[in-house]
Protein backbone atom coordinates (compact mmCIF):
# COMPACT_ATOMS: atom_id res chain seq x y z
CA UNK A 1 0.00 0.00 0.00
CA UNK A 2 2.84 2.52 0.74
CA UNK A 3 4.76 1.98 -2.61
CA UNK A 4 0.99 2.54 -4.48
CA UNK A 5 0.50 5.82 -2.61
CA UNK A 6 4.41 7.10 -3.14
CA UNK A 7 3.82 6.07 -7.38
CA UNK A 8 0.87 8.17 -7.16
CA UNK A 9 2.84 11.58 -5.43
CA UNK A 10 6.00 11.10 -7.80
CA UNK A 11 3.46 10.61 -11.22
CA UNK A 12 2.00 13.63 -9.53
CA UNK A 13 4.65 15.62 -8.85
CA UNK A 14 6.10 14.63 -12.18
CA UNK A 15 3.45 15.51 -14.51
CA UNK A 16 3.50 19.07 -12.76
CA UNK A 17 6.69 19.61 -13.58
CA UNK A 18 6.28 18.18 -16.96
CA UNK A 19 3.25 20.88 -16.97
CA UNK A 20 5.34 23.58 -15.87
CA UNK A 21 8.22 23.12 -18.17
CA UNK A 22 6.66 22.63 -20.99
CA UNK A 23 6.07 25.42 -23.76
CA UNK A 24 2.57 27.33 -23.13
CA UNK A 25 1.82 25.75 -27.23
CA UNK A 26 1.92 22.15 -25.74
CA UNK A 27 0.40 22.96 -22.39
CA UNK A 28 -2.57 21.07 -23.55
CA UNK A 29 -0.97 18.02 -25.14
CA UNK A 30 1.13 17.51 -22.16
CA UNK A 31 -1.79 18.15 -19.43
CA UNK A 32 -3.69 14.80 -21.47
CA UNK A 33 -0.30 12.46 -21.53
CA UNK A 34 0.73 13.42 -17.76
CA UNK A 35 -3.07 13.50 -16.55
CA UNK A 36 -3.44 9.69 -18.28
CA UNK A 37 -0.29 8.93 -16.49
CA UNK A 38 -1.43 9.28 -13.31
CA UNK A 39 -5.01 7.73 -13.56
CA UNK A 40 -3.10 4.90 -14.40
CA UNK A 41 -1.28 5.12 -11.62
CA UNK A 42 -4.30 5.30 -9.61
CA UNK A 43 -6.22 2.91 -11.67
CA UNK A 44 -3.57 -0.15 -11.09
CA UNK A 45 -4.68 -2.22 -8.61
CA UNK A 46 -7.75 -2.33 -10.61
CA UNK A 47 -6.11 -3.73 -13.55
CA UNK A 48 -4.01 -6.25 -11.55
CA UNK A 49 -7.39 -7.66 -10.28
CA UNK A 50 -8.80 -7.82 -13.36
CA UNK A 51 -5.53 -10.01 -14.45
CA UNK A 52 -5.34 -12.36 -11.65
CA UNK A 53 -7.59 -15.84 -10.88
CA UNK A 54 -9.54 -15.47 -7.87
CA UNK A 55 -9.58 -18.88 -7.15
CA UNK A 56 -5.66 -19.61 -7.37
CA UNK A 57 -5.90 -20.33 -3.46
CA UNK A 58 -8.90 -22.77 -3.66
CA UNK A 59 -8.44 -26.50 -4.29
CA UNK A 60 -11.43 -26.91 -6.70
CA UNK A 61 -11.67 -27.06 -10.51
CA UNK A 62 -13.39 -24.66 -11.68
CA UNK A 63 -15.03 -26.51 -14.30
CA UNK A 64 -16.62 -28.69 -11.71
CA UNK A 65 -18.14 -25.81 -10.16
CA UNK A 66 -19.65 -24.16 -13.29
CA UNK A 67 -20.99 -27.35 -14.52
CA UNK A 68 -22.61 -28.37 -10.84
CA UNK A 69 -24.00 -24.87 -10.98
CA UNK A 70 -25.45 -25.45 -14.25
CA UNK A 71 -26.97 -28.68 -12.85
CA UNK A 72 -28.48 -26.71 -10.13
CA UNK A 73 -29.92 -23.69 -11.86
CA UNK A 74 -31.31 -26.59 -14.17
CA UNK A 75 -32.88 -28.55 -11.20
CA UNK A 76 -34.12 -25.15 -9.68
CA UNK A 77 -35.89 -24.57 -13.36
CA UNK A 78 -37.35 -28.19 -13.85
CA UNK A 79 -38.84 -27.70 -9.89
CA UNK A 80 -40.45 -24.06 -10.89
CA UNK A 81 -41.90 -25.74 -14.05
CA UNK A 82 -43.47 -28.54 -12.43
CA UNK A 83 -45.08 -26.27 -9.71
CA UNK A 84 -46.39 -23.74 -12.20
CA UNK A 85 -47.77 -27.13 -14.31
CA UNK A 86 -49.11 -28.03 -10.86
CA UNK A 87 -51.03 -25.73 -10.16
CA UNK A 88 -52.25 -24.74 -14.00
CA UNK A 89 -53.50 -28.07 -14.66
CA UNK A 90 -55.33 -28.37 -11.11
CA UNK A 91 -57.15 -24.58 -12.56
CA UNK A 92 -57.81 -26.27 -15.51
CA UNK A 93 -59.38 -29.24 -13.88
CA UNK A 94 -61.35 -27.32 -11.30
CA UNK A 95 -62.83 -25.04 -14.30
CA UNK A 96 -63.23 -27.32 -17.28
CA UNK A 97 -64.39 -30.28 -15.57
CA UNK A 98 -65.50 -29.00 -11.94
CA UNK A 99 -63.85 -31.38 -10.09
CA UNK A 100 -61.73 -31.09 -7.38
CA UNK A 101 -58.19 -32.56 -7.21
CA UNK A 102 -54.57 -32.10 -6.52
CA UNK A 103 -51.60 -32.97 -9.26
CA UNK A 104 -47.93 -34.31 -9.43
CA UNK A 105 -45.84 -33.26 -12.65
CA UNK A 106 -42.95 -35.07 -13.34
CA UNK A 107 -40.81 -33.44 -16.24
CA UNK A 108 -38.57 -35.21 -18.26
CA UNK A 109 -34.74 -34.57 -18.59
CA UNK A 110 -32.27 -35.75 -21.09
CA UNK A 111 -28.28 -36.67 -20.69
CA UNK A 112 -27.39 -33.32 -21.11
CA UNK A 113 -29.54 -31.75 -19.09
CA UNK A 114 -32.70 -30.35 -21.25
CA UNK A 115 -36.21 -30.62 -20.66
CA UNK A 116 -37.65 -32.96 -22.96
CA UNK A 117 -41.62 -32.24 -21.78
CA UNK A 118 -44.40 -33.57 -19.41
CA UNK A 119 -43.34 -37.38 -18.62
CA UNK A 120 -45.98 -38.59 -16.00
CA UNK A 121 -49.00 -36.97 -13.89
CA UNK A 122 -50.70 -37.62 -11.05
CA UNK A 123 -53.90 -36.44 -10.35
CA UNK A 124 -54.84 -37.41 -6.76
CA UNK A 125 -58.95 -36.87 -6.49
CA UNK A 126 -62.00 -38.70 -7.35
CA UNK A 127 -64.38 -39.20 -10.89
CA UNK A 128 -61.95 -38.33 -13.61
CA UNK A 129 -62.66 -40.26 -16.43
CA UNK A 130 -60.86 -40.64 -20.48
CA UNK A 131 -62.64 -37.21 -21.41
CA UNK A 132 -59.79 -35.55 -18.53
CA UNK A 133 -57.07 -37.58 -19.16
CA UNK A 134 -57.32 -37.26 -23.06
CA UNK A 135 -57.59 -33.56 -22.13
CA UNK A 136 -54.66 -32.99 -20.29
CA UNK A 137 -52.46 -35.20 -22.68
CA UNK A 138 -53.54 -32.85 -25.49
CA UNK A 139 -52.47 -30.24 -23.67
CA UNK A 140 -49.75 -31.06 -21.93
CA UNK A 141 -48.48 -33.50 -24.00
CA UNK A 142 -47.92 -35.82 -21.34
CA UNK A 143 -46.74 -39.44 -21.75
CA UNK A 144 -48.64 -41.27 -18.96
CA UNK A 145 -51.33 -39.43 -16.53
CA UNK A 146 -52.19 -41.60 -13.51
CA UNK A 147 -55.53 -41.24 -11.64
CA UNK A 148 -55.21 -41.84 -8.12
CA UNK A 149 -58.59 -41.65 -6.09
CA UNK A 150 -57.55 -41.06 -2.71
CA UNK A 151 -55.98 -37.39 -1.77
CA UNK A 152 -52.65 -36.28 -2.17
CA UNK A 153 -50.98 -37.49 1.73
CA UNK A 154 -47.23 -36.72 0.77
CA UNK A 155 -45.40 -33.95 -1.35
CA UNK A 156 -43.41 -36.04 -3.77
CA UNK A 157 -39.92 -36.43 -2.92
CA UNK A 158 -37.08 -36.46 -5.61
Amino acid sequence: MKAYIISIAVSAIIAAVVNMISPDKWAKYTGIVTGLVVVLCIGRPILELANTNVFAGFSFNESVLSNEGEKQFRNEVKKELEMQLEGDIKTRVENEFGRKCSVDVMIGVNDNGEITGVDKIIIYGKGFDNAVIGRLKELYGAKEIVTNGSEKVSQKTE
